[in-house]
């Protein structure tokens, strides 16, 4: 009985702070729902992205785990997915992350089950201005997968305002994207 109280007050005695999304950090998930992407691949064929999920959800912040009887500090972690439209999907999802903590913002963009890169410095990007299928883009980062294995991803190309613009695969296969027809 003496243990759980203890264990009770000790957690009463807790304050807790959740790290929140602020002054456009949010911007950086990019896709809402009902968004498509459209992307041409490395054979010239549009391919349809579409957003399947948006979610927004606390973790708990460095140095704690879900076991901790009180857990202090809590980030928030957006997550906004992009799934290939076709049947069979021949493309893995493109996922933007955000964790949001106390201090910073981290980025990591991921392609389903082929890699999970984070952008090292959200404030200084690769090129100012970068064309691709004769659309330039300002502010493009650039992250290359050193330990990209066969089937992996070695290179994304990814800006704030439309989310990701290049991706090439080991084996050769690419996507990029194209504005929307009007």
């Amino acid at each position: 009985m003496c243990c759980s109280l203890l264990w009770l007050s000790s957690c009463n005695d807790c304050t807790t702070s959740v790290a929140q999304f602020e002054n456009g950090d949010g911007d950086w998930t990019v896709y809402e729902a009902r968004d498509t992407l459209l992307m041409v691949d490395d054979t010239d064929i549009v391919r349809v992205f579409v957003n399947t999920r948006i979610n927004s959800d606390p973790v708990p912040g460095d140095g704690f785990g879900p076991a901790d009887a009180c857990i202090e500090q809590y980030y928030t972690r957006r997550t906004s997915v992009m799934q290939h439209a076709a049947s069979p999907r021949l493309f893995p999802a493109l996922t933007v992350v955000a964790l949001k903590t106390p201090e910073t913002i981290r980025i990591n963009l991921v392609v389903a089950q082929r890699a999970d890169l984070a952008i090292p410095d959200i404030n200084t990007p690769q090129y100012a201005q970068l064309t691709l299928e004769e659309v330039t883009y300002q502010n493009v980062f650039e992250i290359t997968n050193e330990d990209s294995g066969p089937d992996g991803v070695k290179l994304i190309q990814f800006n704030r305002e439309f989310g990701f613009l290049h991706v090439e695969f080991s084996d050769g296969r690419t996507l990029t994207r194209i504005p929307p027809q009007l």
